[in-house]
């Protein structure tokens, strides 16, 4: 696996904290382009190019603009860039896992039918995602794993509603 790629892995399989990940602008710039190409990948399969291309500069600048809101809030602006990168590169995973089972959804899932086994898929990795978010916030936050799992709920919840609100699917 290449070495760039693999510590992204171990934190979203929850085997890795943020803090284990060096303090460095290239990886955090790396991490942040990452979750941005992903985000860009996934749009696509609801929304057109360059509405997609927003979509994921706005849920990449909420990524960051929340991170940093919630770190300074309490007094750990030190981790800020570990934890920027290991939320940005561990979503980049998510978001290329996120790839073939949203074109699964949309292959499957007629217009108004019942959601199948694809959209279970989906839901579950919605779930992977947040434990993931709740993983690394929690180790920035020096919380218990509740905290970080709730944080990464009103996180979710934020970004999906400025995205809803920002770029509907179907405008």
């Amino acid at each position: 696996m290449h070495p760039l790629v693999e510590p992204f892995l171990r934190i979203s399989l929850l085997r890795m904290r943020p803090q284990d990940l060096p303090a460095s602008g290239l990886l955090l710039a790396i991490a942040l382009l990452a979750h941005t190409v992903t985000g860009i990948a996934v749009s696509m399969m609801s929304l057109p190019l360059g509405q997609s291309i927003a979509a994921a500069l706005t849920d990449t600048a909420l990524l960051v603009v929340l991170t940093a809101t919630l770190l300074l809030a309490h007094g750990h602006r030190a981790r800020m860039a570990q934890t920027l990168t290991a939320l940005a590169g561990a979503g980049a995973v998510v978001g290329l896992v996120a790839l073939p089972v949203t074109a699964w959804l949309h292959a499957t899932t007629p217009v108004g039918g019942p959601p199948g086994a694809a959209a279970v898929a989906l839901l579950a990795l919605i779930g992977w995602s947040i434990a993931v978010v709740g993983h690394v916030l929690r180790h920035a936050l020096s919380a218990p794993l509740f905290v970080g799992l709730a944080v990464a709920v009103i996180f979710y919840w934020i970004s999906l509603s400025v995205l809803n609100h920002l770029f509907p699917v179907g405008s």
